[in-house]
């Protein structure tokens, strides 16, 4: 039994039902993605012009991906017009082309550009400690990014840049670890020390374990620290590379009281973080300082965890509201690709629903690829507001 109007216009609105389908979806979609610009515009216009984040973003990346996805929104049209002629090679030509620019496009997006995210540092500064990074916050000029005097009081609080990746593939771990004060660690060791049920001491160590693999988990140096006759050296280094780690943890098999007096020189507190590059240049925030010796912008610099507000480290979205927005609107955007690209393939696949139609069905085929090419249309459009909100203005 054939679904009726699925081919043939109804007399009552002129379409099919596919495309009067894909049409109130699509006015969904606008009203979605409206409201998601809408908010992230009010947010900025709140904002003071100097504490939203500029040049956080690949411009050229974003710019070639933009072109990547124009470029969809072509073939896919090119593939309906061959699907319309009967041109079965050169539809399935198209259409590949299409899904593989939006492959390629979430490629660019999920290995290039997130991941760099990931590998910056940033961090907001405490009032009271603001005077000793002024040479990286950049208060003597008190203006925005256009000269404008800010609100008397107002200062950049921001440091972004790089950390020593290479030598320290942790350093980004233990950078983002909040500063553990001394008090917090006694509390911590003492735990459960004066518990005298031997079942109860041990619920209650079990919990101090956790307690101290919140600060720093590393799989890689647990293993390594496990390792038989270990050099002193070699043991020493891992444990530097680590913000904390407990030796009693480590060595669970041989398992007793912890010693509250003892057992506190096995923690290496990481309470600083060095800086080796700075990054994010284009950046306003960011003060950018020459090294006295070479005279290039790489000056190494160290921040002092305490002088931190909580929630420093990579620039993910917890750092900042531009971050989330960000995040969470180019992520949407990509799900919507990825959908995209499944109905393409699924279409260009030789099987009954897909390419195999044209020979039974071309026009409910033909059909459906309009269907969803106005789908592609809109995810392409949306891309057209994300790239100048986020990476030009």
């Amino acid at each position: 039994m054939e679904i009726p109007y699925t081919v043939r216009p109804r007399p009552d609105t002129g379409l099919a039902n596919p495309k009067l389908g894909i049409w109130l979806f699509l006015a969904s979609e606008v009203m979605l993605f409206g409201g998601l610009f809408a908010g992230y515009i009010f947010m900025r216009l709140g904002a003071e012009p100097w504490m939203w984040p500029h040049g956080w973003l690949n411009v050229p990346v974003g710019t070639f991906n933009t072109f990547v996805l124009i470029a969809s929104s072509v073939t896919v049209i090119l593939s309906w017009e061959s699907l319309k002629m009967r041109k079965y090679k050169a539809f399935r030509s198209w259409l590949a082309a299409t899904w593989l620019c939006g492959l390629a496009f979430l490629t660019i997006k999920l290995s290039y550009e997130w991941p760099a995210k990931f590998h910056h540092f940033g961090a907001y500064v405490q009032k009271d400690a603001a005077h000793k990074y002024e040479a990286l916050l950049g208060n003597e000029n008190q203006g925005d990014v256009k000269g404008h005097e800010t609100r008397k009081g107002y200062s950049r609080l921001f440091i972004g840049g790089h950390l020593d990746m290479e030598n320290d593939k942790f350093a980004m771990a233990s950078a983002s670890v909040p500063y553990v004060q001394e008090a917090t660690l006694d509390a911590v060791l003492a735990f459960g020390k004066d518990e005298t049920n031997p079942t109860t001491q041990a619920a209650l160590f079990s919990r101090r374990d956790t307690m101290l693999k919140h600060l720093v988990v590393r799989d890689e140096d647990i293993a390594a620290l496990k390792a038989p006759n270990l050099e002193h050296e070699k043991k020493a280094a891992i444990l530097h590379r680590m913000n904390t780690i407990s030796l009693h943890a480590v060595d669970a098999e041989n398992a007793k009281p912890y010693d509250a007096d003892n057992d506190k020189a096995h923690f290496l507190p990481r309470e600083q973080i060095l800086i080796s590059q700075l990054g994010l240049k284009d950046n306003p925030n960011v003060h950018v300082v020459k090294s006295v010796e070479s005279g290039k912008d790489e000056h190494h610099f160290i921040v002092d965890k305490r002088d931190l507000i909580s929630g420093h480290g990579p620039l993910v979205p917890k750092l900042n509201t531009y971050l989330a927005c960000y995040f969470m609107i180019t992520g949407l955007h990509g799900l919507h690709v990825l959908g995209g690209c499944i109905v393409f393939i699924y279409f260009w696949l030789p099987i009954k629903g897909g390419s195999k139609l044209f020979h039974t069905n071309p026009q409910q085929l033909c059909n459906r690829i309009e269907v969803s090419g106005l789908f592609w249309h809109l995810v392409d459009l949306i891309w057209i507001f994300v790239f100048p909100l986020f990476y030009l203005l």
